[in-house]
């Protein structure tokens, strides 16, 4: 069995629902830190989670997003064990070991591996958005030396021109209506400034904790309802 098989029989068994592998060469070597291959690795919210964040309760919403923080990390480095096995070098890009600049940017982010693995594309509000999940989803970032046999990278939205649904939904403004490409710059489309000064102000409204959690962009999404179903 290849490396590559292994480590999908080994997510598929933990309940993983949407992963990808991705060629990183394409990239800048200090970006991918020396890696050319990238594994995303994705864990979705429920239905329910999603109907309840919709009609105004985010609090199951997110005791999913706490459970889904916790799970992500060990899938990852259940993957990294797996490759160090196999003789290969391999470094879980989990929470500690990532971080942020004062524009709210990672040096890699998940969704560039993500992308490059074909799992799915950026939507208008900055997230993923993938045919299995929406953008109802979390991520966690393996990166390897481990000749994966990779995906197709996705360069172009899926979302159609004349959907507005996270635009209109969004407290804070935040998505600028514009389409993603993997030239585009995020500014260009997003203001992750004023997501994040609104997802604080609804967590504090709604759920009295000093948290960036918010959520109505994914529960709205189209994609997401569609994935999951109304809930």
């Amino acid at each position: 069995m290849s490396v590559s098989d292994e480590i999908r029989l080994w997510l598929d068994g933990e309940g993983a629902p949407v992963y990808g592998f991705a060629d990183l060469t394409t990239l800048n070597p200090a970006v991918r830190q020396g890696f050319d291959r990238g594994i995303a690795i994705g864990l979705g919210y429920t239905a329910d989670a999603l109907r309840d964040n919709r009609n105004g309760d985010p609090r199951r919403y997110y005791r999913e997003y706490l459970e889904i923080n916790r799970r992500l990390p060990d899938l990852a480095l259940g993957v990294e064990t797996i490759l160090v096995r196999h003789g290969y070098k391999a470094w879980a890009k989990v929470s500690t070991t990532v971080s942020q600049d004062k524009d709210l940017r990672s040096i890699l982010p998940h969704k560039t591996v993500a992308t490059l693995s074909g799992i799915g594309w950026i939507g208008r509000c900055a997230l993923l958005v993938t045919p299995a999940a929406g953008s109802a989803l979390r991520l966690v970032v393996v990166l390897t030396d481990a000749p994966l046999v990779c995906g197709i990278p996705v360069t172009r939205s899926g979302c159609p021109d004349e959907c507005r649904v996270c635009i209109d939904v969004c407290p804070g403004h935040a998505p600028l209506g514009g389409n993603w490409t993997p030239e585009t710059d995020r500014a260009s489309f997003f203001n992750a400034q004023a997501c994040r000064t609104a997802a604080k102000a609804r967590a504090a409204t709604t759920l009295q904790i000093d948290e960036t959690i918010c959520g109505l962009c994914i529960a709205h999404c189209p994609f997401s309802i569609r994935a999951f179903g109304p809930g």
